[in-house]
Formats: structure tokens, C-alpha cells, sequence
């Protein structure tokens, strides 16, 4: 931001420095956002109704990226839950049926 005041102050062109600070940066929002304000500038419409639009459609970008992050985060879930909780769960839901069924088939393991 300094070196784009530095340049406004020798004399150079807002529309110029503004694009160079898009550039430069290789942040495609604050690019998106210099060729909104240039725009601005050159058709002398409001900059505040500009940057309410810019500030929701980043607004949206950013949900939506939250989005697909937690839709691969399912995903990866996937292996640990059949790694690790899957077989306890087995064990603790089909243990005690087991346990009856090999009673009932083999009544000499029972020790009387």
C-alpha cells in the first residue's frame, strides 16, 4: 500500500497504479478488486455499492471452499472409522450373541 501511495504521489495514474497493484500481488481477489475500483473511477458510478458486491461475492467464495473442505473431510473419515471404531462396535454388539451361539453349539466347552 505504500509503494502505491508512493507511486500516486509522483504523479502516476490511480487506474495505472491500481492495476499494477493487482498484479503485482498475484492475489486474484485484491485483482478483482483493482479492476472493480478502476471501473469504478472510470464510469463515476459508487465505489460503496462496488464493494458491498465485491465483499459478498468473496463472501460466497469463501463458503463455498468451506464447503468442499468439509465434503473431502467425510471422506477422509472413511478409513479411520472402519480401522478403528468399526471392529469395537462389532465386538460389542455381536460379541454376546456370539458367545450364546458357540454355547448352545458346543455345550462340552462350557466346563461341567
Amino acid at each position: 500500500m505504500q509503494l502505491c501511495t508512493l507511486h500516486l504521489q509522483m504523479g502516476k495514474v490511480r487506474a495505472s497504479v491500481l492495476q499494477d497493484l493487482g498484479s503485482r500481488t498475484g492475489v486474484e481477489d485484491l485483482r478483482t478488486l483493482a479492476t472493480l475500483l478502476i471501473q469504478a473511477d472510470q464510469f463515476g458510478s459508487g465505489v460503496a455499492q462496488a464493494l458491498r458486491v465485491q465483499s459478498e461475492s468473496m463472501r460466497i467464495k469463501r463458503q463455498q471452499i468451506a464447503e468442499e473442505k468439509a465434503a473431502k473431510t467425510a471422506v477422509k473419515l472413511i478409513f479411520p472409522l472402519v480401522v478403528f471404531i468399526f471392529p469395537g462396535v462389532f465386538v460389542v454388539l455381536v460379541g454376546p450373541a456370539a458367545i450364546q451361539m458357540a454355547r448352545e453349539m458346543f455345550p462340552a466347552m462350557q466346563g461341567r
